[in-house]
């Protein structure tokens, strides 16, 4: 995270009026060149006031005024080192000097000496608690020294004592977030950046801090601002698309993301995200699209594979569904859910053999889930093993007494040993428990016709084809019944 520059605030100099006393005209006219020479810098011409401090110092080395300026223009131009000996002098001879005390802290700051610089600041602030600067140095000092409590004090403080100052707010956003007040460092961060809309440091402070505490909605008008800021910044423009997938705004993810694919082409993360999106937007063709310029970006992304092959699953691709899911147990052996997914495809796929062995090792470590050991069950049927087939039928009813397919698989093996009374009872069991099973229908039907009941058998399949007209096995016995009759 960005969190931004803590510089320390200078305390500009001020010409203090003494009593007045009487003057040689050599002191009164040294007096007027330093007011001359300050009159110099407050217009602007700070090279100029520093050399004509600096020819005063050669005359007066020990002048409260002079150390007081010089010391403030060499810190103001980076060479604290020169600038610490000065004010430390001027301090000396004006202990109660708000604006030297102050710049002798930054003084000190600025050359690593912390402990002396946080008692001037502290000198500044027990002689005039309403000082703001001395309040946002020892912030930036704790910080540094990574205080958090003590930065969070000074810069709430400094806060009060200018409401509206965003550098302040930012800080204490930082100081917050040291000290894990996610919740702090979002409100500090966010009413910085809305105070100052034009600092990019603010805007992604304030995105990312709500996005920490998954306030999706909340920091979208950040990332917005932030990524019109900085709209090279890929990480955020990544991040504006996924927050508007978060808050369903799902068309203006999907919208954004079209807009980036030249910027992005290179970006595996980029094209998945986009995949994801056109699949939820029902652009199948789409998101298999993206999905392969994923894995032609990067062949052995997990997600990519187990995504892509769901879809192919769905399109009846089983055969290349099938080698996805394959390579996706291969590089994540761990992964139950891709071997399912694998014993599926290739079920599928005609490779019935390779789903059989892959169901039965995935019953040895779940053998509570009853959809694999329902397509092992069928599986075994088709393949001949009515026994084999009998056991995971019967194992599923045992786990769920209401699994309609399952009963009809049951009756499905008994009728394949002519038992057929059973069998009856197995379909109609089936139907009891879903009576919008169609294939329990067809089989009972087909049971009834065996025991000599067509009749009977003739009203089942009919009762099967008002709940689905278009039901091809059931239109087919249906028609050469009642050719039969």
């Amino acid at each position: 995270m960005m969190k931004g520059k803590l510089g320390l605030l200078l305390a500009l100099v001020v010409l203090v009026a003494h009593p007045a006393f009487a003057q040689t005209q050599e002191e009164h006219d040294f007096q007027q060149r330093v007011h001359e020479a300050a009159e110099l810098y407050k217009t602007g011409r700070q090279s100029e006031a520093t050399r004509l401090f600096e020819d005063l110092y050669q005359k007066q080395p020990h002048h409260a005024d002079v150390l007081a300026w010089l010391g403030f223009l060499y810190l103001k131009a980076d060479h604290a080192d020169k600038a610490v000996p000065l004010l430390e002098e001027a301090a000396k001879a004006r202990p109660r000097d708000l604006e030297v005390l102050t710049n002798l802290g930054n003084a000190y700051n600025s050359t690593k000496q912390y402990d002396m610089a946080l008692v001037d600041y502290k000198t500044v602030v027990d002689l005039d608690p309403k000082m703001y600067e001395p309040q946002y140095n020892m912030g930036t000092i704790y910080l540094q020294q990574k205080d958090f409590s003590k930065a969070r004090d000074s810069f709430q403080k400094a806060s009060e004592l200018r409401p509206n100052e965003p550098f302040v707010l930012n800080n204490l956003g930082v100081a917050c977030e040291g000290l894990k007040d996610f919740k702090g460092a979002a409100t500090a961060f966010s009413s910085a950046s809305d105070m100052k809309t034009d600092n990019l440091t603010f805007a992604k402070n304030a995105a990312y801090a709500q996005l920490r505490l998954k306030n999706f909605s909340q920091a979208i008008p950040y990332l917005e601002r932030a990524a019109k800021l900085d709209a090279a910044d890929s990480t955020l423009a990544l991040n504006l698309g996924e927050t508007y997938a978060k808050t369903d705004r799902r068309k203006d993810a999907l919208a954004y993301y079209e807009k980036l694919q030249d910027r992005f082409a290179t970006s595996s993360t980029f094209w998945f995200n986009l995949g994801v999106l056109r699949a939820q937007s029902g652009d199948a063709s789409g998101a298999e699209t993206a999905y392969r310029k994923v894995l032609e970006i990067s062949p052995n992304d997990l997600d990519t594979l187990n995504n892509l092959g769901l879809l192919l699953y769905q399109n009846k691709q089983y055969k290349e569904s099938e080698t996805l899911f394959d390579k996706l147990t291969g590089l994540n052996p761990s992964s139950r859910t891709a071997r399912a997914n694998l014993a599926s495809s290739a079920a599928l796929a005609g490779d019935t053999d390779r789903a059989i062995e892959l169901w039965k090792e995935l019953l040895r470590s779940m053998p509570s889930r009853v959809d694999i050991r329902q397509q092992l069950a069928d599986a075994l049927f088709n393949k001949g093993d009515l026994a084999g087939a009998r056991y995971h039928y019967n194992m599923v009813v045992s786990a769920d007494p209401t699994n309609s397919r399952a009963l009809n698989g049951r009756g499905l093996c008994l009728l394949k040993e002519s038992k057929l009374a059973p069998a009856v009872q197995a379909f109609n069991a089936s139907i009891r428990s879903d009576s919008k099973f169609v294939p329990a229908y067809n089989n009972l039907a087909v049971a009834q016709e065996r025991q000599g009941k067509r009749k009977l058998a003739i009203r089942t399949l009919k009762k099967a084809l008002k709940i689905d007209p278009d039901n091809a096995d059931v239109n087919k016995n249906l028609k050469r019944m009642q050719s039969a009759e």
